[in-house]
């Protein structure tokens, strides 16, 4: 009956896994010398876990801001080819001629005349 119980007896490894998952389930592990030796580490991983963490929403908010301004400039875009179309259409000599009849102006029908200045003119 003895040999039974000794073959019973837990190994050492999983002894250690049953003390460790205790001390960390009652908290016990916060109270060692060990953390508190180790709680500037501690301290640098929680900085740079913040870090990290301002960084995603920093990244976020300028995708978020590039967007919008591509959208922007695509309106702009299409805002441009507009005017610029109905700019082309009043520059036409049928559109300038019309605008000008309003106005009591006529067109020229006679091509224009070149004048030549005497050659001992100075300007």
């Amino acid at each position: 009956m003895n040999r039974i119980k000794e073959e019973k007896k837990e190994s050492p490894r999983r002894n250690y896994v049953s003390r460790t998952l205790n001390a960390l389930l009652n908290g016990e592990f916060l109270t060692k010398d060990g953390v508190v030796k180790h709680l500037p580490f501690l301290f640098f991983l929680t900085l740079l876990f913040i870090l990290n963490i301002s960084w995603i929403y920093y990244s976020e908010n300028t995708i978020r801001d590039l967007s919008r301004t591509k959208k922007d400039l695509e309106e702009l875009q299409s805002e441009y080819n507009t005017v610029s179309s109905k700019l082309e259409s009043k520059k036409r000599q049928s559109s300038v001629a019309k605008d000008i009849s309003n106005l009591g102006l006529k067109e020229s029908t006679e091509p224009p005349i070149q004048l030549e200045a005497p050659e001992d003119y100075e300007e």
